[in-house]
């Protein structure tokens, strides 16, 4: 009867119970005890089946108590699809809620799947420090990569694999594109792309060499061509042969198996202060040699002599100044765009979600047409910028406002300037006044909020970033005891200039104008503040309530030595 009585409970209904011995087992909604006290501690149910601790060891359990994963692991915890990681000793491995073992539990780190899914595997190696951090990563070890259903797609053989994640756009020699990142492998972190690609060697400190494989882990590039790549797009990959006064230029077709030399330079690669030539997006490549010049999978040149290039991969059109000054304009398969060609200046939109409506210069003026050419804002501007988000930014006789790419009026032509949008359909931006402070326009209402501030972030779900004219900004780093101190001065709160620097110091605000953290907060953690306040439901938080949101967002990075004492905010929490 008891068994009965057991099995017929639901595992939702369980609780955790503690007897007077304190030892756990778990008792239906009247108290009833249904699975023995016998475990030093216990997880509530999910999914039906719950973790339990006996003796140092770890296993899993149904509702009515049976065993379904033996009680001999240091640590089990919910990983990826419905699994479960355990550990025994330094090994590692994973189990569905069943018992059955996944992937055998052979592996020195195993890491939490990202959000496309994807996590680093290892095998072998010992753990030591990350120089200069307070994490550690696997010395020696090889590495592979599984799905979030633990399914092995890149054997763990490999001494270096690294993603391609670094984003060089600011550094001339590159321009565009995705080069191989070096990482330790934190045994914290998680990957960061969907490992459609990754680079591989046998040093696993250092990217340099590298070949390439594919996200099932099939060779596209042996290592040791190239002194370094780029992330193949349109089957070629973009290389790099760096020499001590001399760098080669060229492409390598995934297709074929051939490469070719574009272009050499003779300087050092660190020298090099202008972009080199650039990926394969579609069927043509830029290179730059005496003029830039336009190359297919080949080699052979299908364009040249010109001077400048700008390349829009939201619309996949490419505009090249000629040598009579104007521009062409084509697409990624180097077909002439003729409607959008010819002018003496051209913006094209900033973002995918932006219209195909471009800002071009004919006779010294702007105006704004489509791809068609038909003309959507007249050429009556000094200076018109790139469509973002529907709206364009015009500026005659010294002053700026913004027009809706049907040619509505959204900001009138007052200002020295326009803090450009940062999401589709907004109703809140910020102008930039004589004083040279910024203030909030509602474009519905047309009005301007009195106060002005030194430096903002756009509106984001509702929410902006402002440093007020009263706040002293300096470069320094923030003092987490002053910050946390409710005794500091909001004025003497240190920050850096908020156009130049995400950690610059100041308040939230919301499209009422009203202060809704007036807690000192980098623009680096304000997404994640907003997530937080969006959880609580609240319209109007308390200040204990501010306090904590900043201590939850910034946990990971906040620490403290053992002598230090902390504040009564920070203790409370």
């Amino acid at each position: 009867m008891a068994f009965l009585m057991a099995s017929g409970v639901q595992a939702q209904d369980l609780k955790i119970f503690v007897n007077q011995k304190g030892l756990i087992g778990y008792a239906d909604q009247d108290g009833n005890e249904v699975i023995k006290c016998q475990y030093e501690s216990g997880q509530a149910f999910e999914n039906g089946v719950a973790i339990v601790t006996k003796g140092g060891k770890s296993g899993i359990i149904d509702a009515t108590g049976n065993v379904l994963l033996p009680l001999k692991y240091s640590k089990i915890q919910t990983w990826g699809n419905n699994l479960y990681l355990i550990q025994e000793g330094k090994k590692m491995g994973l189990t569905d809620k069943k018992g059955t073992i996944t992937l055998p539990v052979e592996y020195s780190l195993i890491s939490s799947p990202n959000c496309y899914g994807k996590a680093l595997i290892a095998q072998g190696g010992k753990q030591n420090p990350i120089p200069n951090e307070k994490k550690s990563y696997m010395l020696g070890a090889k590495y592979g990569i599984i799905d979030a259903n633990g399914n092995v797609l890149v054997p763990a053989s490999y001494k270096g694999l690294y993603e391609f994640s670094y984003d060089p756009k600011t550094q001339p020699p590159y321009r565009e594109g995705r080069r191989l990142e070096f990482s330790y492998h934190s045994t914290t972190d998680t990957l960061t792309t969907d490992c459609s690609y990754l680079g591989f060697s046998g040093n696993g400190l250092s990217i340099y060499n590298a070949g390439i494989i594919d996200g099932n882990g099939k060779q596209l590039l042996a290592q040791g061509l190239y002194y370094f790549v780029m992330k193949p797009q349109s089957d070629m990959v973009r290389y790099y042969n760096v020499k001590k006064k001399q760098v080669l230029c060229g492409y390598h077709n995934l297709n074929t198996g051939q490469s070719f030399q574009a272009v050499a330079f003779d300087k050092a690669f660190n020298d090099i202060t202008f972009w080199t030539h650039g990926d394969f997006i579609g069927d043509i490549a830029p290179v730059n040699g005496q003029t830039w010049s336009f190359i297919n999978k080949t080699g052979q040149t299908l364009r040249s002599g010109y001077s400048s290039l700008i390349h829009s991969q939201p619309t996949g059109l490419w505009a090249a100044k000629n040598a009579s000054n104007t521009w062409d304009v084509f697409d990624d398969s180097n077909n002439d765009v003729a409607t959008l060609s010819g002018f003496n200046d051209i913006k094209f939109p900033y973002n995918e979600e932006s219209k195909e409506v471009f800002s071009v210069q004919k006779e010294g003026k702007y105006g704004c047409i489509t791809r068609s050419g038909l003309v959507v804002i007249p050429f009556d501007y000094d200076q018109a910028l790139g469509n973002c988000y529907n709206m364009i930014a015009v500026k005659k006789d010294d002053k700026w406002g913004m027009q809706s790419t049907d040619n509505e009026t959204l900001i009138p032509m007052e200002y020295i300037s326009i803090v450009l949008p940062s999401e589709l359909e907004t109703k809140h931006m910020w102008v930039k006044k004589a004083d040279s402070l910024y203030y909030h326009i509602n474009l519905d209402t047309k009005q301007v909020s009195p106060t002005g501030y030194k430096a903002v972030s756009n509106y984001k779900d509702g929410i902006a970033h402002v440093i007020p004219l009263n706040m002293v900004i300096e470069d320094t780093q923030v003092n987490r005891a002053q910050l946390f101190n409710p005794n500091t001065p909001k004025a003497t709160i240190y920050a850096a200039d908020l156009e130049k620097n995400k950690q610059a110091f100041g308040y939230l605000i919301n499209t009422d104008d009203k202060l809704v953290i007036d807690l000192p907060t980098t623009l680096l953690y304000k997404d994640a503040i907003v997530k937080e306040m969006k959880n609580l439901g609240s319209k109007e938080l308390t200040a204990s309530q501010k306090k904590n949101i900043l201590l939850e967002v910034t946990r990971e990075n906040r620490s403290y030595d053992l002598k230090s004492t902390l504040s009564e905010d920070e203790w409370n929490y």
